[in-house]
């Protein structure tokens, strides 16, 4: 029997994950990440630590979870991969929600939506706008959720016509309360 690679360990990690075996998902990644980190393959290290990181936020094990995914925003910051770096921060932003630290969230959003922004991925750009537009609306901050979430239906990269009625009504609103 041939021992599996870390990237076959990977894909059994998220495997296990999206069948709710978070444990054995978690002890799958740590075996993944190590070899990884052998190899000193950083992107495959680093796209592992995340999805530590992301178990870590649904078992609540807060500074876990901030620690291990810094560390992975960190990695992909210093190997340029933007895209990467910016759904680490996206996760982060969740994390930080969920612990209701909604500045701390609402920065790591603004940080992953400028990195999308950079990679023209309109697509996350506009569901990580979407977030932060509502992390404002729990905060009470009305005008400010209306402008991220116009932000973010203008980001996305194909409008229904649910969504470019939203738009189109969202753009009015705020046109009215801004006085133009």
């Amino acid at each position: 029997m041939t021992a599996k690679t870390p990237e076959q360990l990977n894909e059994e990690g998220l495997t296990l994950f999206r069948r709710g075996k978070v444990e054995e998902a978690l002890a799958v990644f740590e075996t993944a990440v190590s070899l990884y980190a052998a190899q000193q393959n950083e992107p495959g290290q680093a796209e592992t630590l995340n999805n530590m990181g992301v178990i870590y936020r649904v078992k609540r094990e807060w500074e876990t979870a901030v620690t291990t995914l810094q560390q992975a925003a960190a990695i992909f910051a210093q190997l340029g991969d933007a895209n990467r770096q910016a759904q680490t921060l996206a996760n982060l932003g969740d994390l930080r929600a969920a612990q209701k630290q909604r500045d701390e969230a609402a920065r790591n959003y603004s940080q992953a939506s400028a990195l999308f922004a950079q990679c023209n991925d309109r697509d996350k750009q506009s569901q990580v706008l979407r977030a932060l537009s509502l992390l404002r609306l729990r905060q009470g901050q009305w005008m400010n959720a209306m402008m991220r979430m116009e932000e973010s239906l203008t980001a996305a990269p194909r409008l229904g016509l649910g969504r470019w009625l939203l738009r189109a009504l969202l753009r009015f609103a705020l046109g009215l309360f801004s006085g133009k």
